[in-house]
Protein backbone atom coordinates (compact mmCIF):
# COMPACT_ATOMS: atom_id res chain seq x y z
CA UNK A 1 0.00 0.00 0.00
CA UNK A 2 2.82 2.37 0.92
CA UNK A 3 4.62 1.52 -2.31
CA UNK A 4 1.47 2.25 -4.33
CA UNK A 5 0.98 5.63 -2.68
CA UNK A 6 4.65 6.45 -3.19
CA UNK A 7 4.39 5.47 -6.86
CA UNK A 8 1.29 7.64 -7.34
CA UNK A 9 2.90 10.63 -5.60
CA UNK A 10 6.09 10.20 -7.66
CA UNK A 11 4.10 9.93 -10.90
CA UNK A 12 2.12 13.03 -9.97
CA UNK A 13 5.35 14.89 -9.21
CA UNK A 14 6.81 13.87 -12.59
CA UNK A 15 3.58 14.92 -14.35
CA UNK A 16 3.51 18.34 -12.67
CA UNK A 17 7.22 18.88 -13.26
CA UNK A 18 6.82 18.00 -16.95
CA UNK A 19 3.86 20.36 -17.32
CA UNK A 20 5.74 23.20 -15.66
CA UNK A 21 8.80 22.53 -17.78
CA UNK A 22 6.64 22.44 -20.93
CA UNK A 23 5.04 25.75 -19.99
CA UNK A 24 8.46 27.29 -19.55
CA UNK A 25 9.86 25.68 -22.70
CA UNK A 26 7.11 26.92 -25.04
CA UNK A 27 5.19 30.06 -24.14
CA UNK A 28 2.53 31.66 -26.34
CA UNK A 29 2.52 35.40 -25.63
CA UNK A 30 -0.31 36.78 -27.78
CA UNK A 31 -3.14 34.38 -26.84
CA UNK A 32 -4.33 32.99 -23.52
CA UNK A 33 -6.04 29.68 -22.94
CA UNK A 34 -9.70 29.84 -23.99
CA UNK A 35 -9.44 32.98 -26.14
CA UNK A 36 -12.34 33.25 -28.61
CA UNK A 37 -11.88 34.65 -32.11
CA UNK A 38 -14.26 34.92 -35.07
CA UNK A 39 -11.89 34.12 -37.96
CA UNK A 40 -10.32 30.74 -38.79
CA UNK A 41 -6.56 31.29 -39.02
CA UNK A 42 -4.54 32.61 -36.09
CA UNK A 43 -0.84 33.44 -35.80
CA UNK A 44 0.67 32.28 -32.51
CA UNK A 45 3.72 34.17 -31.31
CA UNK A 46 5.87 33.19 -28.39
CA UNK A 47 9.12 32.19 -26.71
CA UNK A 48 11.17 28.99 -26.56
CA UNK A 49 13.62 28.00 -23.85
CA UNK A 50 15.72 26.25 -26.52
CA UNK A 51 17.34 29.12 -28.40
CA UNK A 52 18.88 26.75 -30.93
CA UNK A 53 15.48 25.61 -32.25
CA UNK A 54 14.58 26.78 -35.76
CA UNK A 55 11.13 25.21 -36.08
CA UNK A 56 7.92 24.83 -34.17
CA UNK A 57 4.94 22.67 -35.15
CA UNK A 58 1.33 23.38 -34.26
CA UNK A 59 -1.12 20.47 -34.51
CA UNK A 60 -4.81 21.16 -34.13
CA UNK A 61 -5.98 17.97 -32.42
CA UNK A 62 -9.60 19.03 -32.97
CA UNK A 63 -9.33 19.41 -36.73
CA UNK A 64 -9.92 16.82 -39.47
CA UNK A 65 -8.59 19.20 -42.14
CA UNK A 66 -5.37 18.77 -44.12
CA UNK A 67 -4.18 21.95 -42.40
CA UNK A 68 -4.37 20.39 -38.93
CA UNK A 69 -0.55 20.42 -38.70
CA UNK A 70 1.43 23.51 -39.66
CA UNK A 71 5.17 24.12 -39.41
CA UNK A 72 6.22 27.51 -38.09
CA UNK A 73 9.43 29.49 -37.80
CA UNK A 74 11.70 29.87 -34.77
CA UNK A 75 14.91 31.78 -34.15
CA UNK A 76 16.93 32.60 -31.03
CA UNK A 77 14.20 31.64 -28.58
CA UNK A 78 11.20 33.18 -30.34
CA UNK A 79 8.65 31.69 -32.72
CA UNK A 80 5.69 32.31 -35.00
CA UNK A 81 3.34 29.59 -36.18
CA UNK A 82 -0.04 29.60 -37.90
CA UNK A 83 -2.98 27.42 -36.94
CA UNK A 84 -6.29 26.85 -38.70
CA UNK A 85 -9.27 26.45 -36.41
CA UNK A 86 -12.57 24.63 -36.80
CA UNK A 87 -15.80 25.96 -35.26
CA UNK A 88 -15.97 25.43 -31.51
CA UNK A 89 -13.16 24.58 -29.12
CA UNK A 90 -9.77 23.75 -30.63
CA UNK A 91 -7.06 21.92 -28.71
CA UNK A 92 -3.70 22.94 -30.11
CA UNK A 93 -0.48 21.04 -29.47
CA UNK A 94 2.75 22.97 -29.97
CA UNK A 95 5.95 21.00 -30.35
CA UNK A 96 9.55 22.14 -30.66
CA UNK A 97 12.23 19.49 -30.38
CA UNK A 98 11.48 17.43 -27.28
CA UNK A 99 9.28 20.11 -25.76
CA UNK A 100 5.51 20.20 -25.99
CA UNK A 101 2.63 22.27 -24.65
CA UNK A 102 -1.07 22.79 -25.37
CA UNK A 103 -3.36 25.75 -25.87
CA UNK A 104 -7.12 25.94 -26.34
CA UNK A 105 -8.70 28.51 -28.65
CA UNK A 106 -12.38 28.89 -29.50
CA UNK A 107 -13.56 29.78 -32.99
CA UNK A 108 -17.02 31.28 -33.36
CA UNK A 109 -17.89 32.19 -36.92
CA UNK A 110 -18.43 35.86 -37.66
CA UNK A 111 -22.11 36.49 -38.44
CA UNK A 112 -21.62 39.71 -40.40
CA UNK A 113 -23.28 39.21 -43.82
CA UNK A 114 -20.88 41.74 -45.37
CA UNK A 115 -17.99 39.72 -46.81
CA UNK A 116 -14.89 39.88 -48.97
CA UNK A 117 -15.44 37.70 -52.04
CA UNK A 118 -12.66 35.99 -53.97
CA UNK A 119 -13.16 36.07 -57.75
CA UNK A 120 -10.73 34.35 -60.11
CA UNK A 121 -11.39 35.80 -63.54
CA UNK A 122 -10.55 34.10 -66.82
CA UNK A 123 -10.70 35.66 -70.25
CA UNK A 124 -13.26 34.48 -72.81
CA UNK A 125 -11.39 31.20 -73.35
CA UNK A 126 -12.19 30.07 -69.81
CA UNK A 127 -8.54 29.09 -69.24
CA UNK A 128 -7.78 29.17 -65.50
CA UNK A 129 -3.99 28.70 -65.89
CA UNK A 130 -1.78 31.42 -64.43
CA UNK A 131 1.72 32.12 -65.77
CA UNK A 132 4.42 30.09 -64.03
CA UNK A 133 8.06 29.03 -64.47
CA UNK A 134 7.34 25.51 -63.20
CA UNK A 135 6.95 22.88 -65.94
CA UNK A 136 4.59 20.70 -63.92
CA UNK A 137 2.91 23.39 -61.85
CA UNK A 138 -0.25 21.87 -60.30
CA UNK A 139 -2.01 25.19 -60.95
CA UNK A 140 -3.64 25.07 -57.53
CA UNK A 141 -5.19 28.51 -57.80
CA UNK A 142 -7.88 27.64 -55.25
CA UNK A 143 -5.27 26.72 -52.65
CA UNK A 144 -3.25 29.87 -53.33
CA UNK A 145 -6.24 32.18 -53.14
CA UNK A 146 -7.63 30.45 -50.05
CA UNK A 147 -4.26 30.83 -48.31
CA UNK A 148 -3.71 34.43 -49.39
CA UNK A 149 -7.15 35.59 -48.18
CA UNK A 150 -6.76 33.84 -44.83
CA UNK A 151 -3.31 35.41 -44.38
CA UNK A 152 -4.75 38.86 -45.12
CA UNK A 153 -7.58 38.28 -42.65
CA UNK A 154 -5.26 36.96 -39.94
CA UNK A 155 -2.73 39.75 -40.46
CA UNK A 156 -5.49 42.34 -40.20
CA UNK A 157 -6.91 40.91 -36.97
CA UNK A 158 -3.56 40.66 -35.24
CA UNK A 159 -2.25 44.09 -36.27
CA UNK A 160 -5.58 45.72 -35.37
CA UNK A 161 -5.15 44.10 -31.96
CA UNK A 162 -1.56 45.39 -31.77
CA UNK A 163 -3.00 48.86 -32.42
CA UNK A 164 -5.20 48.49 -29.33
CA UNK A 165 -8.48 47.98 -31.19
CA UNK A 166 -9.09 44.28 -30.60
CA UNK A 167 -8.92 41.48 -33.15
CA UNK A 168 -11.21 43.11 -35.70
CA UNK A 169 -11.07 41.94 -39.29
CA UNK A 170 -13.20 41.46 -42.38
CA UNK A 171 -15.35 38.38 -42.93
CA UNK A 172 -14.73 35.87 -45.74
CA UNK A 173 -17.05 33.73 -47.82
CA UNK A 174 -16.31 30.22 -46.58
CA UNK A 175 -17.80 26.88 -47.65
CA UNK A 176 -18.97 24.14 -45.26
CA UNK A 177 -15.39 22.84 -45.02
CA UNK A 178 -14.09 26.26 -43.97
CA UNK A 179 -12.34 26.93 -47.28
CA UNK A 180 -12.56 30.27 -49.08
CA UNK A 181 -15.14 30.12 -51.87
CA UNK A 182 -13.29 30.94 -55.09
CA UNK A 183 -15.73 32.14 -57.74
CA UNK A 184 -14.41 31.43 -61.24
CA UNK A 185 -15.78 34.13 -63.54
CA UNK A 186 -15.45 33.96 -67.32
CA UNK A 187 -14.83 37.35 -68.90
CA UNK A 188 -16.29 38.58 -72.18
CA UNK A 189 -13.03 39.45 -73.95
CA UNK A 190 -9.80 37.70 -74.85
CA UNK A 191 -6.59 38.49 -72.99
CA UNK A 192 -5.34 40.55 -75.94
CA UNK A 193 -8.58 42.54 -76.03
CA UNK A 194 -8.34 43.29 -72.30
CA UNK A 195 -4.66 44.17 -72.76
CA UNK A 196 -5.57 46.79 -75.38
CA UNK A 197 -7.52 48.71 -72.72
CA UNK A 198 -5.93 51.27 -70.41
CA UNK A 199 -5.77 50.26 -66.75
CA UNK A 200 -8.72 52.51 -65.97
CA UNK A 201 -10.78 51.19 -68.89
CA UNK A 202 -10.00 47.60 -67.93
CA UNK A 203 -10.96 48.25 -64.31
CA UNK A 204 -14.29 49.78 -65.35
CA UNK A 205 -14.94 46.90 -67.76
CA UNK A 206 -14.31 44.29 -65.04
CA UNK A 207 -16.51 46.27 -62.65
CA UNK A 208 -19.34 46.22 -65.19
CA UNK A 209 -18.96 42.54 -66.02
CA UNK A 210 -19.03 41.23 -62.46
CA UNK A 211 -21.58 43.63 -60.95
CA UNK A 212 -24.66 41.56 -61.80
CA UNK A 213 -23.35 38.35 -60.24
CA UNK A 214 -21.50 39.97 -57.35
CA UNK A 215 -23.38 43.10 -56.19
CA UNK A 216 -21.63 45.82 -54.26
CA UNK A 217 -24.12 46.18 -51.39
CA UNK A 218 -23.14 42.98 -49.57
CA UNK A 219 -19.55 42.41 -50.53
CA UNK A 220 -16.15 43.69 -51.57
CA UNK A 221 -14.83 41.82 -54.60
CA UNK A 222 -11.15 40.93 -54.89
CA UNK A 223 -10.61 40.00 -58.54
CA UNK A 224 -7.43 38.20 -59.62
CA UNK A 225 -7.27 37.78 -63.42
CA UNK A 226 -5.80 34.44 -64.49
CA UNK A 227 -4.79 35.93 -67.84
CA UNK A 228 -1.99 38.26 -66.67
CA UNK A 229 0.98 37.50 -68.95
CA UNK A 230 4.53 38.85 -69.02
CA UNK A 231 5.65 39.80 -72.54
CA UNK A 232 9.33 38.89 -72.98
CA UNK A 233 9.69 41.24 -75.94
CA UNK A 234 8.32 44.40 -74.34
CA UNK A 235 9.39 43.35 -70.80
CA UNK A 236 5.96 44.38 -69.56
CA UNK A 237 3.11 42.46 -67.98
CA UNK A 238 -0.12 42.45 -69.95
CA UNK A 239 -3.34 42.65 -67.95
CA UNK A 240 -1.61 43.60 -64.74
CA UNK A 241 -2.72 46.46 -62.54
CA UNK A 242 -3.27 47.39 -58.92
CA UNK A 243 -6.50 49.34 -58.50
CA UNK A 244 -9.14 49.45 -55.80
CA UNK A 245 -12.18 51.42 -54.75
CA UNK A 246 -15.93 51.11 -54.36
CA UNK A 247 -16.57 47.38 -54.26
CA UNK A 248 -13.74 46.19 -56.54
CA UNK A 249 -10.07 45.47 -55.90
CA UNK A 250 -8.29 44.32 -59.07
CA UNK A 251 -4.77 42.88 -58.97
CA UNK A 252 -2.82 40.89 -61.57
CA UNK A 253 -1.71 37.27 -61.18
CA UNK A 254 1.78 37.72 -62.66
CA UNK A 255 3.55 36.62 -59.46
CA UNK A 256 0.92 34.22 -58.15
CA UNK A 257 3.24 31.28 -58.80
CA UNK A 258 5.25 32.46 -55.75
CA UNK A 259 2.22 32.39 -53.41
CA UNK A 260 1.87 29.52 -50.94
CA UNK A 261 -0.92 27.09 -51.81
CA UNK A 262 -1.37 25.95 -48.20
CA UNK A 263 -0.85 27.39 -44.73
CA UNK A 264 1.91 24.86 -44.15
CA UNK A 265 3.77 26.39 -47.11
CA UNK A 266 3.78 29.97 -45.82
CA UNK A 267 7.22 29.89 -44.17
CA UNK A 268 8.78 28.36 -47.30
CA UNK A 269 7.12 30.91 -49.59
CA UNK A 270 8.21 33.87 -47.44
CA UNK A 271 11.82 32.65 -47.22
CA UNK A 272 12.37 31.42 -50.80
CA UNK A 273 15.35 33.30 -52.25
CA UNK A 274 15.05 31.83 -55.75
CA UNK A 275 15.84 34.66 -58.21
CA UNK A 276 13.01 35.90 -60.43
CA UNK A 277 13.79 35.35 -64.11
CA UNK A 278 13.18 38.96 -65.14
CA UNK A 279 13.56 38.10 -68.83
CA UNK A 280 10.53 35.79 -68.72
CA UNK A 281 8.40 36.78 -65.72
CA UNK A 282 6.98 39.84 -64.00
CA UNK A 283 9.30 41.17 -61.27
CA UNK A 284 6.93 42.81 -58.80
CA UNK A 285 9.33 42.70 -55.85
CA UNK A 286 10.29 46.32 -55.08
CA UNK A 287 13.62 45.62 -56.85
CA UNK A 288 14.55 42.70 -54.57
CA UNK A 289 14.06 40.17 -57.39
CA UNK A 290 13.48 36.95 -55.42
CA UNK A 291 10.43 34.76 -54.93
CA UNK A 292 9.76 35.63 -51.27
CA UNK A 293 9.71 39.33 -52.14
CA UNK A 294 7.27 38.70 -55.02
CA UNK A 295 4.95 36.81 -52.66
CA UNK A 296 5.17 39.50 -49.98
CA UNK A 297 4.68 42.52 -52.22
CA UNK A 298 1.87 41.07 -54.34
CA UNK A 299 -0.21 39.55 -51.53
CA UNK A 300 0.37 42.79 -49.63
CA UNK A 301 -0.66 44.86 -52.65
CA UNK A 302 -3.87 42.87 -53.07
CA UNK A 303 -4.68 43.68 -49.44
CA UNK A 304 -3.77 47.33 -50.08
CA UNK A 305 -6.33 47.48 -52.89
CA UNK A 306 -8.93 45.92 -50.59
CA UNK A 307 -8.07 48.72 -48.17
CA UNK A 308 -9.21 51.22 -50.78
CA UNK A 309 -12.55 49.39 -51.06
CA UNK A 310 -12.93 49.85 -47.30
CA UNK A 311 -12.64 53.60 -47.87
CA UNK A 312 -8.97 54.08 -46.98
CA UNK A 313 -6.68 56.45 -48.88
CA UNK A 314 -2.90 56.14 -48.85
CA UNK A 315 -1.29 57.18 -45.56
CA UNK A 316 1.96 58.79 -44.50
CA UNK A 317 3.11 55.87 -42.35
CA UNK A 318 5.88 53.84 -44.07
CA UNK A 319 4.93 50.47 -42.51
CA UNK A 320 1.23 50.87 -43.20
CA UNK A 321 -0.40 48.52 -45.71
CA UNK A 322 -1.77 51.72 -47.27
CA UNK A 323 1.79 52.71 -48.24
CA UNK A 324 4.83 50.49 -48.90
CA UNK A 325 4.19 48.28 -45.91
CA UNK A 326 3.03 45.82 -48.57
CA UNK A 327 6.67 44.97 -49.30
CA UNK A 328 7.19 43.72 -45.73
CA UNK A 329 4.17 41.50 -45.17
CA UNK A 330 6.61 38.58 -44.99
CA UNK A 331 8.15 39.96 -41.79
CA UNK A 332 4.86 39.53 -39.96
CA UNK A 333 4.82 35.77 -40.53
CA UNK A 334 8.51 34.74 -40.28
CA UNK A 335 11.31 35.37 -37.80
CA UNK A 336 13.98 36.47 -40.27
CA UNK A 337 14.15 38.00 -43.72
CA UNK A 338 15.78 35.79 -46.32
CA UNK A 339 18.52 37.03 -48.68
CA UNK A 340 17.55 39.06 -51.73
CA UNK A 341 19.12 41.36 -54.27
CA UNK A 342 19.39 44.02 -51.56
CA UNK A 343 20.51 41.93 -48.58
CA UNK A 344 22.95 39.09 -49.18
CA UNK A 345 22.58 37.77 -45.64
CA UNK A 346 19.57 36.90 -43.47
CA UNK A 347 18.17 39.89 -41.57
CA UNK A 348 17.07 39.60 -37.94
CA UNK A 349 14.83 41.60 -35.58
CA UNK A 350 12.27 42.39 -38.27
CA UNK A 351 9.15 42.72 -36.08
CA UNK A 352 9.47 46.46 -35.59
CA UNK A 353 9.91 46.86 -39.36
CA UNK A 354 7.09 44.56 -40.46
CA UNK A 355 3.94 45.64 -42.26
CA UNK A 356 0.97 46.72 -40.18
CA UNK A 357 -2.28 48.60 -40.23
CA UNK A 358 -0.96 51.82 -38.71
CA UNK A 359 -3.36 53.56 -36.36
CA UNK A 360 -4.09 56.29 -38.92
CA UNK A 361 -5.73 53.56 -41.04
CA UNK A 362 -6.72 51.07 -38.33
CA UNK A 363 -8.83 53.62 -36.44
CA UNK A 364 -10.94 54.16 -39.57
CA UNK A 365 -11.29 50.42 -40.18
CA UNK A 366 -12.44 50.04 -36.57
CA UNK A 367 -15.86 51.49 -37.46
CA UNK A 368 -16.07 50.17 -41.02
CA UNK A 369 -19.27 48.08 -41.37
CA UNK A 370 -17.22 45.22 -42.88
CA UNK A 371 -15.18 44.97 -39.67
CA UNK A 372 -17.99 44.31 -37.23
CA UNK A 373 -18.88 40.99 -35.58
CA UNK A 374 -22.47 40.96 -36.76
CA UNK A 375 -24.86 42.60 -39.20
CA UNK A 376 -24.23 46.36 -39.21
CA UNK A 377 -26.71 48.59 -37.42
CA UNK A 378 -28.93 50.61 -39.73
CA UNK A 379 -27.68 54.16 -39.42
CA UNK A 380 -30.20 56.95 -39.67
CA UNK A 381 -28.04 59.48 -37.84
CA UNK A 382 -26.94 62.64 -39.60
CA UNK A 383 -23.25 63.40 -40.24
CA UNK A 384 -22.26 66.92 -41.22
CA UNK A 385 -18.85 68.24 -42.33
CA UNK A 386 -18.81 71.93 -43.27
CA UNK A 387 -16.37 74.72 -44.02
CA UNK A 388 -17.38 77.78 -41.97
CA UNK A 389 -16.19 81.27 -40.99
CA UNK A 390 -15.48 82.28 -44.58
CA UNK A 391 -13.22 79.29 -45.14
CA UNK A 392 -11.23 79.71 -41.93
CA UNK A 393 -12.59 76.72 -39.98
CA UNK A 394 -14.16 73.28 -40.28
CA UNK A 395 -17.02 71.97 -38.17
CA UNK A 396 -17.99 68.32 -37.78
CA UNK A 397 -21.25 67.06 -36.31
CA UNK A 398 -22.52 63.48 -35.94
CA UNK A 399 -25.67 62.49 -34.11
CA UNK A 400 -24.21 59.06 -33.29
CA UNK A 401 -20.81 60.41 -32.31
CA UNK A 402 -17.65 61.17 -34.28
CA UNK A 403 -15.42 58.08 -34.39
CA UNK A 404 -12.81 59.43 -36.80
CA UNK A 405 -11.70 62.65 -38.45
CA UNK A 406 -8.88 62.65 -40.99
CA UNK A 407 -7.14 65.06 -43.35
CA UNK A 408 -5.22 64.16 -46.48
CA UNK A 409 -3.22 65.97 -49.11
CA UNK A 410 -0.83 64.95 -51.85
CA UNK A 411 -2.69 61.64 -52.07
CA UNK A 412 -1.92 60.61 -48.47
CA UNK A 413 -3.82 60.85 -45.18
CA UNK A 414 -1.48 62.73 -42.86
CA UNK A 415 -3.55 63.72 -39.85
CA UNK A 416 -6.34 62.08 -37.86
CA UNK A 417 -8.24 62.30 -34.61
CA UNK A 418 -10.01 59.29 -33.10
CA UNK A 419 -11.21 58.79 -29.51
CA UNK A 420 -9.63 55.92 -27.58
CA UNK A 421 -11.59 52.62 -27.43
CA UNK A 422 -14.26 52.86 -24.75
CA UNK A 423 -14.10 56.64 -24.67
CA UNK A 424 -17.34 58.53 -25.26
CA UNK A 425 -17.55 59.80 -28.83
CA UNK A 426 -17.93 63.56 -29.23
CA UNK A 427 -20.84 64.79 -31.30
CA UNK A 428 -19.07 67.95 -32.41
CA UNK A 429 -15.53 68.89 -33.44
CA UNK A 430 -14.05 72.12 -34.75
CA UNK A 431 -10.69 72.76 -36.40
CA UNK A 432 -9.25 75.94 -37.82
CA UNK A 433 -7.75 75.67 -41.28
CA UNK A 434 -4.47 76.95 -39.85
CA UNK A 435 -4.44 74.03 -37.38
CA UNK A 436 -4.92 71.59 -40.22
CA UNK A 437 -2.22 73.26 -42.32
CA UNK A 438 0.24 72.71 -39.48
CA UNK A 439 -0.36 68.95 -39.71
CA UNK A 440 -0.68 68.50 -43.48
CA UNK A 441 2.18 68.85 -45.96
CA UNK A 442 1.83 70.12 -49.52
CA UNK A 443 -1.28 72.07 -48.72
CA UNK A 444 -0.84 73.97 -51.98
CA UNK A 445 -2.81 71.15 -53.59
CA UNK A 446 -5.62 71.51 -51.07
CA UNK A 447 -6.90 69.10 -48.44
CA UNK A 448 -9.56 66.42 -48.41
CA UNK A 449 -11.28 65.94 -45.06
CA UNK A 450 -13.22 62.87 -43.89
CA UNK A 451 -15.50 62.37 -40.91
CA UNK A 452 -16.84 58.95 -39.86
CA UNK A 453 -19.46 58.24 -37.22
CA UNK A 454 -19.68 55.18 -34.91
CA UNK A 455 -21.58 53.15 -37.54
CA UNK A 456 -19.26 53.92 -40.44
CA UNK A 457 -21.25 56.68 -42.15
CA UNK A 458 -18.78 58.99 -43.89
CA UNK A 459 -18.80 62.57 -45.07
CA UNK A 460 -16.09 64.30 -47.08
CA UNK A 461 -15.26 67.84 -48.10
CA UNK A 462 -12.35 69.41 -49.96
CA UNK A 463 -10.57 72.60 -49.00
CA UNK A 464 -8.82 74.26 -51.92
CA UNK A 465 -5.88 76.63 -51.63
Amino acid sequence: MTRTITTIVFALFISLTTALFADEAIQVVNFTNGTEIDYPVALLRGRLSDESSTEIVCTNLSSPKASRQIHGDAWKGQFKVLTELVPGENELELTSGEHKTTLKLNYKKNSNPLVVRMIYMTDSTGDTAFQTPYENDPQNYKGKLDTALKLMQCFTAETMNDAGLGRKTFNLELDENGDVIVHVFKGEKTMEEYADLSDHEWYVKVYQEISNDFPWYNGKNLVIPAYTRFDSETKRAKCHTALGGGSLALFGSGCMYTWPDSLDGVVKAFTDSTPVDKERFHDDTAYRSVYWAAASTTIGAALHELGHTFGLPHSNQPRDIMTRGIDHLNRFFVMREAPSRYNRDWLENMDDRAANWSLISAAALNVCPFFQDEAPTENQGRVSLQIVDDGKAVEVEAENGIAYFGAMSDGHRQFFVAPQPGQELPKQMRFTVEELKDNVKNFKDGMELHAIDRYGKTRSVRIRQ
